[in-house]
């Protein structure tokens, strides 16, 4: 049997996601728990890239966020604090050299701010506390009835909240639950990409290329392929990563994970130059990870009392470094219209129109993203696909500052109020208001 409290929001998954809502619930005096799968709160991967936009985010999410990030963040070093990447040619063409410069993409005040995701993390978690979190729950299946959601776990408990929201990623259990599971939106489709990862000494990489180089943030463009490298571990290393196109199925569904790839990649990297070679001698034997997302988005991100945000509702491909910052994005215009809900006796439809109203405002900039983020590989990679002009490389320049700048350059606070008020039309001028504000009128 379910616990009789019904006042709650769940949070299914306790990653960033997950963390960064609840954290914005709190802040609201919204009552919450998390269910997570793992005995802990863990993040996988290395390092996180945070835009402007992010930034901003956690600022509306908790203001206190932005000075617990500046003591774990790693950004370019000084005269560089402002760039987001130097873009570089990864080979020798005509008559550019290997390494040349071709333009610094710009994101002022604070350029690409880097950190470790496990270090954001535990952040994250010691403002949410571990007396609102429960570990070892696996989440099964929800059913909704009159006074909320029913939650069913694999270890045959069951817990009853006011919502349940999906912060459990790119394999989300609860889009699968949401959706038919012969709907081709239920799970995430392989993108035809994948990723050579490494994470090297900055000393070592120094002593290979340069310390300028090997301290600032790189975008190198070359045949069919593309590498990024920027700080992290508070500039004592940097994450290497590159991506070259290995398309046709990913037969393996369940694993997407190939361990000592090393030689397949010098085989793929042998046209490069001379510089992402000594890049890749410092690399031990990488994985190669297959990039999937969700190409094709479900009809809704909401079902009565249940809702997916972040990777659950819509996992893009990485190629603009934004995916986490919509996650963000996504829980603090949530956090939003869930204040405008009774707190004490949340009705299915002032559940419905707060999830309605957060789709009908996050919906869109959310499928630009899966779309400019997947087209974004064919940016980076068909560079050299064409002879290099003076004239084709002023054009890349100009479509690569417009790329980012309605990514980075956004009123997110302005969502927030707009899925208010798309909210409050929706259901009427007192049906969403709270009883406490109706007390206080």
């Amino acid at each position: 049997m379910p616990r009789e409290t019904s006042s709650h929001i769940a949070i299914v998954g306790g990653g960033l996601c997950g963390l960064s809502l609840a954290i914005a619930l709190k802040a609201r005096g919204i009552p919450f728990r998390i269910y997570e799968t793992r005995s802990s709160f863990t993040e996988l991967g290395a390092g996180i890239n945070i835009g402007p936009n992010t930034l901003r985010t956690f600022q509306l999410i908790d203001p206190s966020l932005y000075q617990a990030l500046e003591k774990i963040w790693c950004r370019n070093p000084p005269g560089q604090e402002d760039v987001w990447m130097q873009i570089r040619l990864g080979a020798p063409s005509g008559k550019y050299d290997d390494a040349h410069l071709v333009t610094e993409l710009m994101a002022p005040p604070t350029g690409n701010v880097t950190v470790q995701r496990n270090a954001l993390l535990q952040i994250l978690a010691e403002r949410v506390g571990q007396g609102n979190a429960v570990f070892d729950k696996k989440f099964v299946n929800y059913r909704c009835d009159g006074d909320g959601v029913i939650l069913s776990f694999a270890d045959g408990t069951e817990e009853r909240a006011s919502a349940v929201i999906a912060c459990d990623g790119i394999h989300s259990a609860v889009r699968q639950a949401m959706l038919d599971p012969k709907d081709p939106a239920a799970n995430p489709q392989y993108a035809g990409v994948g990723v050579y990862r490494g994470i090297v000494a900055t000393e070592d990489l120094s002593i290979a290329i340069g310390p300028q180089m090997a301290r600032t943030s790189q975008l190198f463009l070359g045949p069919g392929a593309y590498v990024i490298m920027y700080p992290v571990d508070y500039g004592k290393k940097v994450n290497i990563r590159l991506w070259p196109w290995r398309k046709g199925p990913w037969e393996d569904k369940q694993n997407w994970t190939q361990l000592r790839q090393r030689q397949p990649m010098l085989e793929q990297f042998e046209a490069w130059g001379e510089t992402i070679h000594k890049i890749m001698d410092l690399m031990d034997d990488p994985p190669f990870f297959a990039t999937h997302y969700h190409s094709i988005p479900p009809t809704s991100y909401h079902d009565i009392r249940a809702c997916l945000i972040g990777d659950a509702a819509h996992a893009m491909t990485p190629h603009q470094g934004a995916g986490a910052g919509q996650a963000m994005e996504d829980a603090f215009v949530m956090a939003e219209v869930l204040e405008r809900v009774d707190r004490e006796h949340p009705t299915s439809q002032q559940i419905a129109a707060a999830f309605a109203a957060y789709e009908a405002v996050r919906r869109p900039r959310a499928e630009k993203f899966l779309e400019t983020s997947q087209a974004a590989m064919s940016f980076w990679t068909g560079f050299y696909e064409r002879p290099l002009s003076s004239e084709r490389l002023q054009q890349f320049v100009e479509d690569a500052n417009q790329r980012f700048h309605w990514i980075w350059h956004y009123d997110i606070a302005r969502q927030g109020i707009d899925a208010v008020q798309a909210m409050k039309i929706s259901s009427g001028p007192d049906a969403w208001v709270r009883k406490s504000d109706q007390v206080e009128r």
